[in-house]
């Protein structure tokens, strides 16, 4: 089967994997380069601690760690483990990360409930909860690990091309209309995150695109200790990188009325000063720190927080879209998930991350 794939970041191109693998004569399209979208804006962070948990949400994520972790083992990816810290500002919130303590526990997840705010110097905290096997990835790398596999298998990767239109015939998939050309196909599988609504010329999809402004302080060398991806009740989050700290917006609540255009475009002055009273309050000498980078990136997030994996309403049309903050997380199983679609599986897990499931 010729299958078509819109977006080369990490979904995208592990669908192209992951088809290629099972003997499809794949073409992915991306109009920049392999993950240079949201891909390229991400904390690329691997989040274990799924709160609130599930039984299904560690499934998922022990599905997509099989993967990763063989890529790391022969090493094709690099992964900083860092550790994860919710932070509680409320003793309620700390009472609701006991249990969620406990049942992380008992999915097999190495889960500890913290009498403070761990690394950080927070008199406002009433504690905290730390799972150690969190870490990140060099994003980029994993979209072009993905998108080399794929062409090792067989797929074509074109960039620097749009796809204009996707066409049927008789109420299925037939082509695409690219920019200077037009191809047949028997299926397409639109992972083209934020712009994946633009792709499918409906706005009736339940997604919706929030903003998640960054900013990277560079530090002195000597507030440059080890400190884990941190959440904090406001949504804000920090992580550490090599010049310094990030801090940024945790947006995916999924508001019905509400909905952004992605743009290029960098965080204002208001965010900055919400990134450094942060820092602060956490008891770094925030005024010290220079901001050397920042930037806005978008994520497509579901009522549920589950992204829609299978095909939609058009036959042969598949959705790999609405990662909810978590495409990093959830790109191996997604792509494995599409892959087994077209070839006719189904599951209990892909049944419910149906796109149907809203109807």
């Amino acid at each position: 089967m010729r299958v078509g794939i819109i977006g080369g970041g990490v979904i995208g191109t592990s669908c192209a994997y992951h088809l290629a693998e099972r003997g499809h004569d794949v073409e992915l399209v991306e109009r920049e380069d392999i993950g240079s979208g949201t891909t390229a804006a991400s904390m690329a962070v691997f989040m274990w601690q799924a709160v609130p948990p599930s039984e299904f949400a560690h499934r998922l994520r022990r599905r997509a760690w099989d993967e990763y972790s063989k890529f790391i083992e022969d090493g094709e990816l690099d992964y900083t483990q860092t550790g994860l810290l919710h932070v509680a500002h409320a003793a309620s919130t700390l009472e609701t990360y006991r249990e969620y303590a406990n049942a992380l526990r008992e999915f097999g997840l190495d889960a500890e409930l913290l009498s403070d705010a761990g690394p950080y110097d927070d008199d406002r905290a009433f504690g905290g909860l730390y799972t150690p096997e969190d870490g990140y990835f060099d994003p980029v790398a994993i979209a072009e690990l993905y998108a080399d596999k794929a062409g090792d298998a067989g797929a074509t990767i074109r960039t620097g091309t749009e796809v204009r239109n996707v066409e049927t015939e008789s109420g299925r998939v037939s082509g695409l209309e690219l920019d200077e050309e037009e191809i047949a196909v028997d299926a397409v599988v639109n992972a083209a995150g934020p712009w994946a609504v633009d792709v499918d010329g409906s706005d009736d999809l339940p997604l919706r695109r929030t903003e998640g402004p960054i900013v990277g302080f560079e530090t002195p060398e000597e507030t440059n200790t080890e400190i884990p991806f941190t959440l904090f009740e406001n949504d804000l989050y920090v992580r550490r990188y090599a010049k310094g700290l990030y801090v940024g917006h945790y947006n995916t609540e999924f508001r019905a009325d509400e909905d952004v255009t992605p743009a290029e475009k960098s965080p204002g002055n208001d965010f900055e000063r919400r990134a450094r009273n942060l820092l602060t309050d956490l008891g770094f000498d925030a005024d010290r720190f220079r901001r050397e980078t920042g930037w806005v990136g978008y994520r497509t997030v579901t009522p549920d927080g589950l992204p829609l994996v299978g095909e939609g309403s058009i036959e042969s049309y598949y959705l790999a879209v609405g990662m909810s903050g978590l495409g990093i997380t959830r790109a191996p199983v997604v792509g494995q998930l599409v892959a087994g679609g077209i070839d006719g599986e189904s599951s209990r897990m892909s049944r419910k991350l149906s796109p149907e499931r809203f109807e």
